[in-house]
């Protein structure tokens, strides 16, 4: 692989795998018009077998805009779906977006230019910003830059520090990797990266491109414990290849599914109240609390929400529009949710016994 030596930008195919995200279709495509890029930008979405009206709306956004190509078939997964679109895509470099998901404008012309001045890389992304599935400001989703970092983390077991969404990959990296793993369907991802960084480089860009968005229908979430699962396996399989010990899975108990959707919105309630959005919190806990009427942390969350919306005026990230830059803003320090973290890292100095710091590989940031 080395540099590309012509003036004229390479072309790009962004892919877009959709199932069931008729609500979301239509910004996600959006988002890639939009781009700044000034190379040729194909777009393939591929419906897999949806039942609501996903491919009805892709095929009406195709009529509209010759870019977009239309494929369909009956449902087969996510890592299946995954590689059909890689078999479909005609130009070597690639660029993934689910369909919920939205692009910052600058997407392509950060990621295409990186690679073009790295051959080593396969594979770039940047850095996230979650938002509600109404588009509400969320908070930061940072990722560690580093190649190496990368790779430490996931052949760890911290899957977490690179996206699927938003990443700009080598088509022939892909294929000399073998593709995404149908053994996995709920972890195909992490298995790709572990396998592409023993080929090449991945890297992570300092700026936002992926505008993720949260909500209980995405296959983040209601796959969330299958991906943990096939994740130790996938992790274990990658040392196995590089020569390390495998780690053990009951170091970290997998909860029940009651356990893990409070855990993933408990997570999500906090990145908002940190990044100074308690409006956004208020909205993730209406629902939360339905789920758990009975979980005392999240009426506790929910009283430091009501008191920042209130002192905030709102949200602190002003101006929000998803898949543009977000103005980040800082969290005041006349804050009820600051104030309630101070106290408790006070109580937790007072009244528990020091305790050595985890060696658990697999603990997540969440």
């Amino acid at each position: 692989m080395t540099p590309t030596t012509s003036s004229d930008p390479p072309p790009v195919t962004v892919l877009i795998p959709a199932y069931n995200l008729a609500k979301y279709l239509a910004d996600a495509v959006d988002s890639v018009l939009q781009q700044t890029y000034r190379g040729p930008v194909g777009i393939i979405v591929l419906d897999d077998g949806s039942t609501d009206d996903t491919l009805r709306i892709a095929r009406h956004l195709a009529e509209r805009q010759p870019r977009i190509e239309v494929h369909t078939q009956a449902n087969r997964g996510r890592a299946e779906t995954r590689d059909r679109l890689v078999e479909l895509a005609p130009t070597e470099l690639l660029a993934w977006l689910d369909a919920d998901d939205l692009a910052s404008p600058t997407w392509l012309e950060d990621q295409v230019d990186f690679l073009l001045h790295h051959p080593a890389c396969v594979a770039v992304s940047g850095q996230g910003y979650a938002m509600t599935g109404g588009g509400r400001a969320i908070g930061p989703i940072d990722h560690p830059l580093d190649g190496e970092e990368i790779d430490r983390r996931h052949i760890n077991g911290q899957a977490n520090a690179f996206f699927q969404s938003c990443v700009l990959v080598r088509k022939s990296a892909v294929e000399r990797a073998d593709g995404y793993d149908h053994r996995y369907p709920c972890a195909e991802d992490y298995s790709l990266w572990l396998r592409l960084a023993e080929i090449g480089t991945l890297a992570n860009l300092d700026r936002v491109h992926l505008h993720y968005r949260v909500h209980p229908t995405s296959a983040n979430w209601t796959v969330n414990i299958d991906q943990r699962r096939q994740g130790y396996q996938i992790m274990n399989e990658a040392r196995q290849r590089r020569g390390l010990l495998p780690l053990q899975e009951a170091r970290q108990e997998i909860p029940p599914a009651k356990k893990d959707d409070w855990n993933r919105r408990l997570y999500w309630i906090n990145i908002a109240l940190k990044s100074g959005n308690p409006l956004s919190a208020l909205q993730m806990l209406g629902v939360a609390l339905r789920k758990h009427p009975s979980s005392v942390v999240l009426w506790l969350a929910g009283v430091v929400s009501v008191c920042d919306t209130i002192l905030f005026f709102g949200n602190k990230t002003s101006n929000f529009h998803p898949g543009k830059p977000a103005r980040i803003g800082t969290l005041p320090w006349l804050s009820c949710y600051r104030l309630g973290r101070s106290l408790n890292r006070l109580r937790r100095r007072l009244f528990s016994p020091a305790a050595p710091a985890s060696s658990d590989p697999v603990a997540s940031d969440s």
